[in-house]
């Protein structure tokens, strides 16, 4: 599967639907994708969320509709899909910094949206970035269990990662790698996103592989991955906050490389629980954003896939 096209095609479906009440799991299901995934990979490869994109683009539209027509401001509201007037008015005066009205005395330029180069500037990546695809490893590791703690994470909102960072204050500020016994390699910390959900949540686990869950301590909670073939990639936590690594893994190297994710979730209910995470990797030697960690991509050769 493509995924920058499969994107792409997500966005002309919000430009031709975009005022109708469409949901996040309505858009995902165009491009058979499960929302929480799609939801990870539509910020990736735009920068927004779905909900804030397609609120931007319904904004959008109804600035041009105040600017080149003479509608009253409540059937703008509602063709461009706002549930009232006042949700309109609230939204638009928050994007634009002018009620609708206002607006249409002032008549402002406006920029347009999507913006024109939104699916172009991550084309030309910097040196940096490609390093991280110049030295690709392959491993087959075992399945292996982990020790440690985990969040709530939301793709689709706006600070929908952010108690990522919390949770990383907690496992450093109060040790927590110390109090873990049976550990494998000291020193080495994995950071993961491992559980989906329908309602676009995911956890994300801060933690150690250990040799046996026997000895869970309390408050810590204990997982177990599947063996797989791992790409390992250098990277740093920079590329990975600016979304520059995954875009480049997705449109770039994963096409080209005869490899596809391996990805195939436990399903239970309404959560898929998936048996091959990628991993982020974290040395004893990692300092800052600006330093070097890895990425292990669960990955399988394509005709394995099939």
């Amino acid at each position: 599967m493509d995924i920058k096209q499969s994107i792409y095609e997500s966005t002309l479906y919000i430009h031709h639907m975009y005022d109708e009440p469409i949901t996040v799991a309505d858009i995902a299901a165009k491009v058979y994708l499960s929302s929480s995934y799609f939801s990870f990979m539509f910020r990736t490869f735009t920068g927004y969320t779905v909900k804030n994109y397609l609120n931007r683009y319904r904004l959008y539209c109804a600035a041009l509709d105040l600017r080149d027509s003479n509608k009253q401001l409540v059937e703008i509201a509602y063709i461009h899909g706002f549930s009232s007037q006042q949700a309109f008015t609230r939204s638009f005066s928050q994007m634009y910094g002018l009620a609708p009205a206002q607006f249409r005395l002032q008549r402002p330029f406006i920029s347009s949206f999507p913006p024109e180069n939104m699916w172009t500037k991550w084309r030309k990546p910097s040196m940096e970035l490609m390093q991280c695809f110049e030295n690709v490893r392959f491993m087959h590791k075992k399945a292996f269990c982990v020790v440690g703690m985990e969040v709530d994470i939301h793709y689709n909102s706006d600070d929908g990662t952010s108690p990522i960072g919390g949770l990383w204050e907690a496992w450093n500020g109060e040790k927590i790698a110390e109090t873990i016994p049976d550990q494998i390699s000291q020193g080495i910390i994995y950071g993961i996103t491992h559980t989906e959900t329908a309602d676009s949540k995911a956890k994300y686990f801060v933690g150690v592989e250990v040799s046996t869950l026997d000895n869970l301590p309390i408050g810590l909670v204990g997982r177990k991955f599947e063996s797989s073939e791992f790409a390992i990639f250098d990277t740093t936590l920079e590329l990975i906050f600016t979304g520059g690594f995954w875009r480049t893994f997705y449109s770039k190297w994963l096409p080209t490389s005869g490899y596809a994710m391996h990805e195939e979730p436990y399903r239970k209910a309404y959560a898929a629980f998936n048996k091959y995470p990628a991993i982020e990797v974290y040395s004893r030697d990692y300092k800052d954003e600006q330093s070097t960690m890895q990425v292990y991509a669960p990955v399988a050769k394509k005709q394995q896939c099939n």
